[in-house]
């Protein structure tokens, strides 16, 4: 199965930050295609392990988030409608005129309603929506109650879609994406021998501030960790300097978050197989997992290797599948060349 399809099934199953359970559970069952001893932890992250047969061998993290942004319902009035949260950092002006399905006793499709302009006062007009004045309208009535209630998780509704050019967009590629990733490098090396131990994470909770990576790192002694994340796509109206071209192959982070001496190593397999990439800079936390598994337990050195997507958070957000094939086969460059550790 090519990347574009991967992240296509990934992305039809919801996994909201702290309701992974289902979603892991479906992600440990494929990871045992790898790893024959693909767990679920107590806190809902994936782990699995590939032995190297060289005796004494240094052990590798690959690890990506699983999780992905939502909301939460706060109440349920006798009209059907409901009032709402945020999971994780949601782009709220997106919301107005949204499609959502709220995961209750069933799940039950609603939209995010919004005045309309001409009833709007001077002050609304310009200040815009607040999520405290949005609505979910789930045309249920007073039947509303007894299907959903204070608490449920709700999808931002999206459909995967193939655009021009070896683009994909849909909601949650951060970081369904990144899982992809690393389910795309473990099929090009299952058939070799590699020289080191290969620890595979799929860790919660991410969006709510690293909480899974906080857990492995405690649980799980690695000599590396390869974070795999998303960065930020060029856009029209963001700063270049602070965005990568759709296309560039992939980032590699340099910064005091990441290892210095194995990133200018994975720099330098990427140079020497030819494979495209950017410098991304980041002067503290890099905002993946590698923070947490950086100073949590006894610490782990990381490397952080990213695919550019536009529109972070939002219900289309948008990659060339063609950087992620990059990231793929850098990675499995990294694990099977025997150099991270020269």
């Amino acid at each position: 199965m090519n990347i574009s399809e991967t992240v296509k099934n990934l992305t039809k199953i919801p996994g909201i930050s702290g309701f992974e359970k289902q979603f892991a559970n479906l992600v440990c069952e494929k990871l045992k295609e790898y790893c024959a001893d693909a767990r679920v932890t107590r806190t809902n992250c994936v782990t699995g392990m590939i032995k190297s047969k060289q005796e004494d061998a240094p052990t590798i993290m690959l690890e990506a988030h699983l999780d992905r942004i939502g909301l939460i319902v706060s109440s349920v009035d006798d009209n059907g409608f409901a009032r709402f949260g945020t999971i994780g950092g949601v782009d709220e002006r997106i919301l107005p005129a949204s499609e959502v399905i709220i995961l209750g006793k069933e799940e039950v499709f609603g939209i995010i309603g919004a005045k309309p302009p001409h009833l709007m006062t001077k002050n609304e007009e310009e200040s815009g929506l607040k999520i405290e004045d949005m609505v979910i309208d789930t045309g249920l009535g007073s039947a509303a109650a007894s299907k959903i209630s204070v608490g449920d998780p709700i999808l931002l509704r999206s459909n995967f879609c193939e655009l021009m050019n070896n683009r994909v967009s849909s909601a949650a590629l951060d970081n369904r994406l990144g899982m992809a990733v690393i389910f795309d490098c473990l099929e090009k090396i299952k058939n070799k021998e590699i020289p080191y131990n290969l620890c595979i994470v799929f860790a919660s909770g991410e969006e709510q501030g690293l909480l899974g990576a906080y857990t492995v790192a405690n649980e799980i002694e690695c000599d590396f960790a390869v974070v795999v994340d998303v960065t930020y796509g060029e856009t029209p109206d963001a700063k270049g300097y602070e965005t990568f071209p759709l296309g560039c192959g992939v980032t590699i982070c340099r910064g005091p978050n990441v290892d210095f001496e194995k990133t200018k190593r994975i720099i330098d397999i990427a140079d020497k197989k030819g494979i495209p990439y950017e410098i991304e800079v980041a002067s503290g936390s890099t905002g993946t997992n590698a923070w947490a598994l950086q100073t949590s337990g006894k610490g782990i050195p990381c490397s952080v290797i990213s695919v550019p997507i536009r529109y972070m958070h939002t219900g289309v957000e948008t990659a060339d599948i063609c950087d992620a094939e990059n990231a793929a086969r850098l990675i499995a460059e990294i694990v099977s060349g025997g150099e991270i550790f020269a």
